[in-house]
């Protein structure tokens, strides 16, 4: 089947349109995630941040929901910031500004069968000045 686009000019426009409907598709999932979970700092250390209020404890997942994780076909990278954006959401609906990492599972990197694919993170909110 072949469609006829007219003149050249109008095939470019067309590509053209394409390349942005495409780019903006793309892009939407970066400004998907709030301002404000954006600004929090996850802490890595052995002891939390001195100085700081504790609000509670959060989990960031790579799972959407309880299915089963091994069915996910998504790659390891997006389930490892699809997990770590989670958690900072949770964090940013705590009113904190930092979390501190107690607790992580990263098994889903391997493609073993019956290995658990979900990658999750579960911290420590603070509220820090």
């Amino acid at each position: 089947m072949r469609v006829y686009y007219g003149n050249r000019f109008e095939r470019i426009k067309l590509i053209k349109l394409s390349v942005l409907l495409l780019c903006l598709t793309v892009s939407a999932s970066v400004w998907s995630q709030s301002q404000e979970s954006k600004s929090i700092t996850i802490h890595l250390s052995e002891e939390g941040p001195g100085g700081c209020e504790l609000l509670g404890r959060v989990k960031g997942s790579s799972k959407e929901n309880d299915q089963d994780a091994n069915d996910d076909k998504t790659p390891y990278v997006d389930r490892l910031i699809k997990a770590r954006n989670r958690l900072r959401e949770e964090t940013a609906r705590l009113g904190g500004n930092t979390v501190h990492i107690l607790r992580a599972n990263n098994s889903g990197k391997y493609e073993a069968p019956g290995v658990d694919k979900e990658i999750f993170y579960i911290g420590d909110v603070y509220q820090c000045n």
